[in-house]
């Protein structure tokens, strides 16, 4: 399955087209004078002042003027959630470009490399289409015109571009896991999962194995194998392997992604309304497999295990049934109260098979593991859930230069105290209190000792109706693929 290239053309500098549209980023307390001059009824009577998000549009000069606010509040956040509209724009343009002027006081302010890096994903992710089994998807090909950006401060302008030269590599890669997410069930199955995992690792130079059913049985994967029961699609593990030209570290970092295409509920069967929606129940999955491209094609310098359980969990005469108990890949033996509590039997496998084989120093898993995190943090961040201090320190800081939210919930052993099984070592439910918390003391029984492992529970920003920050909404956001490459930039520069 190949894997979609930008078809924007971005770059520093004056736009060589003869046709495109200048955007001028204004403060309210950094108005342009030639504003004033232009536009005095607009200034006076406040039809435009630079407030947050308001624009101005100057049609004979074909300028757009931008408001951000006041210039010591404004924000990397604030500013890249303008472009998505802009990115939608260029797509419905005939080959109109722009050209963005980023003035002195926000590179004062914020860093030149990622208000650029964002500001131009927001362009590309917003120029990037979902509808893509629709009749007018086929029919239209829209041409884009150039985007440039004019950085006002010369001596901002190297770090500028080396934010512009990541978006490149970055956004090709958040896009295409915003794809695969998006594609309903019958049209991306776990087959389509490995051939698109093959189309990355062709790219990059990476190892690719493949786990079918009977490598699963004969590597004893219960979990992955229990919860495709009741499908015709048969489950997969993925693994990928990155090994740095250069390598700055001899740290391994493991990446898990939790890879549902379909998630009916099995025999505890979901409710039929957004019942639709349970094929983002890979986007953990999708977004390692893209984070993992991202990082090859960067060069960053620490060696990284991309590996996924990929399974479509369906109700059927031979589905997993309430009460039935089975032995997980590391020995356990797990009692299936509920069959829609599946995505922990699939990521426990594998979360213990990589810890056996590669011995990573990290393990990070991200997953769309439960609506409790919704109910907790609603779609603005996902939870993180640690046994390393270390390691949440360092997802914060990827976190704050990533622009994707996380916040820590604990990990106390009260909260796996009812995973307790009277027949089985652990039952794969706790109640409904705290259930993000007992679905991460549940998998950190799979984490093997000394391995620094964090759980990131993506459910509330997997998917989202409406934009915020650097989160496109209308569907799936791609979260998780900047968080992952920022956090091996950080652990590249570990000493």
């Amino acid at each position: 399955m190949k894997l979609e290239k930008s078809k924007i053309q971005f770059s520093i500098g004056k736009n060589p087209s003869k046709n495109f549209y200048k955007i001028v980023l204004v403060a309210k307390d950094h108005l342009p004078k030639e504003l004033e001059t232009k536009f005095p009824d607009q200034i006076k009577s406040f039809i435009f002042a630079g407030e947050p998000g308001q624009s101005l549009t100057d049609e004979p000069d074909r300028t757009i003027y931008l408001g951000v606010g006041e210039a010591a509040k404004a924000s990397i956040r604030g500013v890249a959630q303008y472009f998505f509209s802009f990115g939608e724009k260029l797509r419905k343009w005939d080959g109109v470009g722009l050209e963005i002027k980023v003035p002195r006081f926000l590179t004062k302010n914020l860093s030149p490399t990622g208000l650029v890096y964002q500001i131009a994903n927001s362009v590309d992710l917003g120029a990037f289409p979902l509808n893509v089994l629709t009749k007018d998807f086929k029919e239209k090909k829209p041409k884009f015109g150039p985007v440039t950006f004019l950085i006002e401060d010369p001596g901002a302008e190297k770090a500028a571009a080396q934010g512009l030269e990541k978006s490149k590599a970055v956004s090709k890669y958040v896009n295409g896991c915003r794809f695969i997410s998006h594609l309903p069930a019958n049209h991306f199955t776990p087959e389509e999962f490995v051939s698109r995992s093959k189309e990355i690792a062709k790219e990059n130079g990476l190892k690719i194995t493949v786990f079918d059913e009977p490598q699963l049985k004969k590597e004893k994967m219960g979990g992955i194998l229990a919860v495709s029961q009741g499908s015709d699609k048969k489950p997969k593990m993925i693994l990928l392997e990155y090994h740095p030209t250069k390598p700055k570290t001899k740290k391994k970092l493991a990446l898990i992604g939790k890879g549902l295409t379909f998630d009916s509920g099995g025999i505890s069967i979901k409710p039929a309304q957004d019942m639709h929606e349970m094929k983002y129940d890979m986007c953990g999955a999708a977004a390692v497999i893209h984070a993992i491209g991202a990082i090859s094609e960067l060069g960053l310098g620490v060696p990284v295990i991309a590996a996924i359980g990929v399974a479509e969990n369906m109700p059927d005469a031979a589905a997993v049934k309430p009460g039935d108990v089975y032995t997980a890949h590391n020995g356990l033996t797990v009692e299936v109260q509920n069959t829609d509590a599946e995505g922990r039997l699939v990521l426990g496998d594998v979360l213990s098979y990589v810890g056996k084989k590669f011995k990573p120093d990290y393990m990070v898993d991200l997953a769309t593991l439960t609506g409790a995190i919704i109910i907790s943090l609603g779609h603005e961040a996902a939870g993180v859930m640690s046994n390393s201090e270390k390691l949440r320190e360092l997802i914060d800081e990827a976190s704050l230069s990533s622009e994707e939210r996380t916040w820590n919930l604990p990990l106390w052993d009260e909260y796996g105290e009812d995973l307790k099984s009277d027949i089985a070592d652990l039952r794969n439910v706790a109640g409904r209190p705290g259930g993000s918390l007992s679905a991460g003391k549940y998998l950190e029984r799979f984490v093997d000792s000394g391995i620094e492992w964090a759980h990131i529970d993506i459910a509330g920003t997997a998917w989202r109706k409406k934009a915020s920050g650097t989160q496109i909404g209308n569907g799936p956001s791609g979260y998780g693929v900047r968080l992952l490459v920022d956090l091996v930039e950080k652990l590249e520069k570990q000493k």
